[in-house]
């Protein structure tokens, strides 16, 4: 059995190597995006790629564990493979709520503006109203951020945030795996 025993919660096989890789990649991301001297450009696109990687495990957590079938899904051009499918695949199967949906799309725009402006910064009015829309670190943390705070501390509030829940979901979504019917 390729997931959590039903009696004991015990991770097996592929999920195993999926927690420790998830694990890891959670340590350098936490070196890779420090609140002072990193560019802003590196910021937001680590943070949108990290996301997009958690994404990825809740879905691996919870989908059947069919290696060639689930892998090409989430291949470049197929139905999982881009941030924004994910979002939406999360969201229909029930694996997040619909704050959490919206937060990811937010920053996802955030990510690409950065990816594909040359210019863009914390400080351009559509990136600041995006990163003024993230909701989820102010329902977490039960207060608005402080007056002083500025549209990268938001974004990096925001992120973090949402990977801290997002971590958590990856349990609950191996808890809930779907399994490959062969009834006939």
């Amino acid at each position: 059995m390729e997931q959590a025993s039903k009696n004991n919660n015990l991770l097996t096989g592929k999920a195993v190597e999926r927690y420790f890789d998830l694990n890891k990649a959670l340590f350098e991301f936490n070196n890779l995006f420090p609140y002072e001297g990193k560019d802003e450009r590196s910021i937001a696109i680590l943070g949108g790629t990290f996301l997009e990687m958690i994404l990825e495990h809740i879905l691996l957590a919870f989908l059947p564990e069919n290696e060639k079938e689930v892998s090409r899904l989430m291949e470049f051009n197929q139905p999982l493979g881009n941030f924004s499918n994910k979002i939406a695949m999360t969201y229909c199967l029930g694996l997040i709520d619909k704050v959490i949906k919206d937060d990811l799309n937010l920053i996802r725009k955030i990510r690409n503006k950065f990816a594909h402006d040359l210019y863009a910064t914390f400080d351009d009015e559509q990136i600041k109203a995006w990163c003024e829309g993230l909701k989820w670190h102010k329902i977490s943390l039960m207060s608005d951020p402080p007056n002083e705070a500025t549209t990268r501390d938001l974004f990096q509030v925001g992120v973090n945030l949402l990977i801290s829940h997002l971590h958590g979901v990856v349990s609950i979504a191996r808890l809930e795996k779907r399994s490959i019917r062969n009834r006939f």
